[in-house]
């Protein structure tokens, strides 16, 4: 939560944000992505009118008016749907996570067009935890604050959470033990008081070489399973020594993470979405599942497995708004694969002739950016509701410029606890900027959609909750917890026999590959939220970090330039050497644009997790070699 102060609503560059001191997670911190949001809020770099492309896909943007850019936006939709609506292509991501923004599913949905399936961002872990559970939850994260010791299993909170990274500051305060599990202890130092480095997607193996030194003391929380004995079968077809071959990991270590989950059942163990960005994603958060559960920590105040939940699991679904409209998700056609959108759209049928970006720089984090950025320029309209010349910006035939948050209300959930919040404007956006909400509804309009909400506050009542808070509540008091267990999976698991379902099979490692023999580790920035960065921040070069034997062994030295490069493509950037990196790993932040060298994505494969349409960023493999000077 925020408190906003400023010396005059008229200049958002003199906001000032600081957290909500009262919140019970945030506790006044904020971290730096959002105190660098006002700046972007008044940049000189942000579009401040739509712009429609002439002369084709060569031809240059020109301002426009809303009516103009609307009035050609429509007629192409509706051209589209004519023929068939199978051939308009909608895409929304998170963006600021407001249920407003997803009045675009409903919208979109009533038009008949087609959206996509997975994500690019969690979908094999949370398609996990539901095999194994039953449902997605996870205790409060509160209980992180009563835990005796805590596992950070591919988990840099310093860049991803500083609430999460200073809980568990004051677990290692109060005579907690923390143990990180990472192929990078970027972040670790002063966090954790062990890394254990692991091989690039190895981790489901040294939890299972972890599980078979659990059980030598005794049978923990498997009799709450269904399938115990298949967990066991798994176990006993490798031996430890095996185990920790693949995953590179020594028997010492190991053992001290063993030794860890028995000394408590008041273990956190703090999950990343990076474990499951591999091919065997899916595969790999099951076996740190079925761990968490051997250990006895599943259902423990104190302990708990920690990788999200779903931020609107609290509203209404958009699917039974539209069922109220007579459309059930049989009559809309088959959504695209996002994990491998570029591959996806080349197949569709019909083909795409429309296409709606919204809330995501999509061809910036995408895989294989460059085989994205083919397939859209074969799309008649591209539509992107963008506020910056981002890399999907500049592949639209349309722009049209949003409001942003602090501009704009809104009601959020969240992906860490049970609560939901209002999202204040706190000052008005620019005069050519309109919210995403305005933006759809007058787009229903021209297309004489049935649309039963007139305003956003209709919208927003339709998506809260019958039992939970009022939209004015919410507006009073600013957020408002939804009344849940504070300890998930006290009382069993959600499938019908109250069992938890343990993982019974993992995938052999692939072998090695000779000519890309590293793991390319394309990472989150802990200064900037994805690609939300200004030309400014984009001076360069990549930076591309690699063990010294590695670089040694390829005779690279500090410093010098190298190119990244996969099967797909290539990245350039400067060598940093860091001897926390895992020797088979290649890592470089993501998010830089690609017209400033440094979208990272020109090199990653598009591949799809094992489980839940996830995007496997990291299963990508490379080589590493210099430029020479020109």
């Amino acid at each position: 939560m925020l408190v906003c102060s400023t010396s005059g609503f008229d200049d958002p560059g003199a906001l000032k944000l600081s957290g909500d001191p009262d919140h019970p997670f945030t506790r006044g911190l904020l971290c730096r992505k959002i105190h660098r949001h006002p700046a972007r809020l008044a940049s000189h770099e942000r579009i401040r009118s739509p712009m429609l492309r002439e002369g084709g896909r060569g031809g240059r943007f020109r301002p426009a008016t809303w009516d103009e850019a609307m009035d050609v936006a429509t007629a192409a939709l509706a051209e589209a749907r004519s023929w068939d609506p199978a051939s308009i292509l909608m895409i929304r991501s998170a963006g600021s996570m407001g249920a407003g923004k997803e009045f675009a599913e409903y919208v979109f949905g009533l038009l008949g067009a087609r959206g996509v399936s997975g994500s690019l961002c969690d979908a094999a872990g949370t398609a996990a935890i539901r095999l194994d559970a039953g449902s997605l939850d996870m205790n409060d994260p509160g209980q992180i604050d009563e835990s005796d010791a805590v596992v950070l299993w591919g988990k840099n909170p310093r860049a991803s959470s500083v609430h999460t990274a200073a809980q568990v500051i004051e677990a290692r305060r109060r005579g907690g033990i923390v143990i990180a599990v990472t192929p990078d202890a970027l972040g670790m130092t002063g966090l954790a008081d062990h890394v254990v480095r692991v091989r690039p997607g190895g981790d489901r193996f040294l939890a299972l070489a972890v599980a078979r030194m659990l059980v030598e003391y005794g049978p923990g929380g498997l009799a709450r399973s269904s399938n115990e004995e298949a967990f066991r079968a798994l176990l006993v077809s490798y031996d430890t020594d095996e185990l920790l071959a693949i995953c590179d990991v020594s028997e010492a270590d190991a053992r001290r993470l063993a030794e860890v989950y028995v000394s408590s059942p008041r273990v956190a163990t703090i999950v990343g979405w990076g474990t499951q960005r591999y091919l065997h994603g899916g595969e790999t958060v099951r076996a740190l599942h079925a761990l968490a559960l051997l250990a006895g920590t599943l259902g423990v105040e104190g302990g708990g497995f920690f990788y999200n939940r779903s931020s609107s699991e609290h509203f209404r679904p958009i699917s039974a708004l539209l069922a109220e409209r007579g459309l059930g998700r049989e009559l809309l056609p088959p959504p695209l694969e996002i994990s491998v959108l570029a591959d996806s759209m080349r197949a569709a049928s019909p083909p795409v002739r429309v296409a709606w970006l919204f809330a995501a720089n999509l061809l910036n984090q995408g895989p294989d950016s460059t085989a994205l950025r083919r397939a859209f320029d074969d799309v008649e309209t591209v539509v992107a509701v963008e506020a910056f010349w981002t890399d999907t910006a500049r592949a639209a035939t349309i722009v049209l410029p949003p409001a942003l948050w602090l501009e704009d209300e809104d009601v959020i959930g969240s992906c860490w606890q049970n609560e939901v919040a209002a999202v204040r404007a706190i000052v008005d956006p620019p005069a050519g900027c309109r919210s995403d909400f305005d933006i759809l509804l007058d787009l229903a309009v021209r297309l004489r959609l049935p649309v039963p909400y007139g305003d956003l506050d209709k919208w927003l009542r339709a998506r809260l909750p019958a039992d939970g808070p009022t939209l004015e509540t919410l507006r009073e008091r600013g957020y408002q917890g939804i009344d849940r267990p504070p300890v998930a999976w006290q009382d069993g698991f959600t499938h019908g026999d109250g069992r938890f379902r343990l993982v019974d099979a993992v995938t052999p490692p692939s072998p090695p590959d000779a000519d890309y023999p590293f793991t390319l580790l394309t990472q989150i920035r802990g200064e900037a939220m994805h690609s939300q960065m200004s030309a400014a921040e984009q001076t360069g070069p990549l930076k591309v970090r690699m063990h010294p034997d590695a670089s040694a062994a390829l005779g690279l030295d500090d410093g010098v330039r190298v190119r990244v490069v996969s099967r797909v493509g290539h990245i350039e950037g400067t060598l940093s050497l860091d001897s926390g990196l895992h020797p088979e790993a290649v890592a470089c932040p993501r998010g830089g644009w690609i017209e400033f060298g440094l979208g990272v994505n020109q090199a990653t494969v598009a591949q799809t997790t094992d489980m839940g349409g996830g995007t496997a960023f990291y299963s990508t493999r490379v080589r590493v070699e210099r430029v020479e000077a020109a």
